[in-house]
């Protein structure tokens, strides 16, 4: 399967950070436009059809161009493991059924500018990577780790054993409240949707449990403002 950015900033930023995975540009805008001029001196740039675009990106929002990139490199949690073993601080990033590619977009842009370690996602409960999830992280999905696993569950444990200590965000009765909360120096924390949370089976082996305290009537935020915050958090507290 053929990887694809779409969107003028987001492939302007892969442009400026990680130029080498991009292979060719393709564009239905004219061949006088100056961004398209300017790109045809870096990479190759191929002309096609709205329509192309439209069905190589699966979505009518890429304002015209898309990047096709080399294949995503996912890793294994034990190889991210292995990658990162020499940190005495590490923060990894689990999501769970996350199935709004805006929201699994938007969370991974604050990830990447958190400097969040790695993300890890379900291929099967939750979105996947797209088009549509890449622009809505503005090429966060290109720059941060990405750990893709078919058994959340079995992603934890090797975590745990790994020496992370485990926190989930929920509501239960014995949650902390985030404010103060200490959180360890090798952190794995899930984030799950707002409408289910976290599953139970991931709960029962979260060592901590914590909450953001609200304080209007509203008792949860979508799931990619609550990200932002905890992750705010987390790092100015290291800080």
């Amino acid at each position: 399967m053929t990887d694809f950015l779409m969107g003028k900033n987001t492939i302007l930023e892969i442009l400026k950070h990680k130029k080498e995975i991009i292979i060719e540009i393709y564009t239905a805008k004219a061949k006088t436009d100056p961004m398209i001029l300017d790109l045809m001196k870096k990479i190759p740039v191929k002309f096609v059809s709205k329509k192309t675009l439209d069905n190589l990106a699966n979505s009518t929002s890429h304002q015209g161009i898309l990047a096709k990139i080399k294949p995503r490199n996912y890793l294994n949690p034990k190889d991210f493991i292995k990658k990162n073993e020499d940190k005495s601080k590490s923060l990894v990033l689990m999501l769970d059924s996350i199935f709004d590619p805006q929201n699994l977009g938007a969370i991974i842009r604050t990830a990447e500018c958190f400097s969040v370690d790695g993300v890890i996602f379900s291929k099967n409960r939750g979105a996947d990577i797209t088009p549509v999830v890449s622009k809505a992280s503005m090429g966060g999905s290109e720059l941060v780790n990405l750990i893709k696993v078919s058994n959340l569950a079995n992603a934890i444990d090797i975590f745990y054993e790994a020496g992370y200590s485990i926190v989930a965000t929920t509501l239960e009765k014995d949650s902390k409240d985030l404010y103060e909360f200490k959180f360890p120096d090798k952190t794995l924390l899930i984030m799950g949707s707002e409408g289910v949370g976290v599953q139970k089976l991931l709960l029962k082996r979260a060592e901590y449990k914590i909450f953001i305290p609200m304080q209007g009537k509203l008792q949860s935020l979508n799931v990619s403002a609550a990200s932002a915050i905890v992750l705010s958090y987390i790092r100015a507290q290291a800080n």
